[in-house]
């Protein structure tokens, strides 16, 4: 394996390992399973990049296609994964169609490297890989009301890693064209390894980067309507605590509905003071 495509190999685990560390954390903080599934696709992307590593240690050439199948097997998982988080946010999939798609992505594969090739298996993950990543951005703007509703200020960093992914197509083309395969690992064409590996850091980076610009974007502008809400809510509240207070002050009721005056009074206030306590917790 060419020194640069480990470097590039390296450098694809670490940003992984800060796509994990970014979804963990914004699963601690909110609780909310999308982040689950996106941590999985990372996790797979990282196990992704360690494949071919590890495949410059084994001598056994039939492990070796093996790893290197696993290689591009665990990309085309994670691409499902992070596509299911994305589309978590803009619409619902049914978890058994996700499930299928989990299943034919890791069968079929192995069952091509068993029965024919090391090199239809690469094929049929790659193209697995590529449909689920243009996907992923092509599906979401057709449910448009949810889509606009939730995409934002983040449009820019929705759409950027679409035109990087054409690159690497590009790349990947070319060097079909001159005979490498999948990861271009016998590849010893340092120009042909960047235009490959390079957009492919790239869009990794801009992945991470919509998560958590589309992540803050929701949360700042749910804060607002929950702030607008709270606030009309409490100003419901106040206007039936004055009115009751007004009521028990300039009028001699009966002592019993001055007691139920008193008691109304009593639970707005505590309205009033939970209302206030979740506004603090925005």
């Amino acid at each position: 394996m060419n020194d640069l495509i480990l470097v590039c190999l390296i450098i694809f685990i670490i940003v992984r390992v800060i796509g994990l560390a970014v979804s963990l954390d914004f699963y601690y903080d909110t609780r909310k399973n999308k982040f689950k599934i996106f941590s999985i696709g990372w996790v797979l992307w990282i196990l992704a990049a360690f494949m071919p590593i590890y495949s410059t240690l084994v001598k056994d050439p039939r492990l070796v296609e093996l790893l290197l199948v696993l290689n591009i097997l665990f990309a085309s998982l994670g691409a499902i994964f992070y596509g299911w988080g994305i589309f978590k946010y803009f619409l619902e999939v049914p978890v058994k169609v996700m499930i299928a798609l989990i299943i034919i992505s890791i069968a079929v594969p192995l069952l091509l490297f068993v029965t024919i090739s090391y090199t239809a298996a690469i094929i049929f993950s790659v193209i697995i890989f590529n449909s689920l990543f243009f996907s992923a951005y092509i599906i979401p703007p057709f449910k448009k009301k949810n889509f606009t509703k939730f995409i934002g200020k983040s449009i820019r960093w929705y759409f950027a890693p679409i035109f990087i992914g054409f690159i690497y197509i590009g790349a990947a083309v070319i060097s079909y064209s001159q005979g490498y395969s999948y990861g271009l690992y016998q590849s010893d064409d340092a120009m042909l390894i960047v235009i490959t590996y390079v957009p492919g850091i790239v869009t990794t980076l801009l992945l991470i980067i919509l998560l958590v610009h589309l992540e803050y974007s929701i949360s700042n502008r749910e804060k607002f309507d929950l702030k607008d809400k709270y606030s009309h809510e409490l100003g419901n509240i106040m206007q039936a605590i004055f009115t009751t207070f007004d009521l028990i002050k300039t009028k001699r009721e009966p002592k019993k509905e001055v007691a139920e005056l008193e008691a109304l009074l009593e639970t707005k206030l505590n309205d009033a003071s939970n209302l206030i306590k979740e506004i603090r917790k925005l």
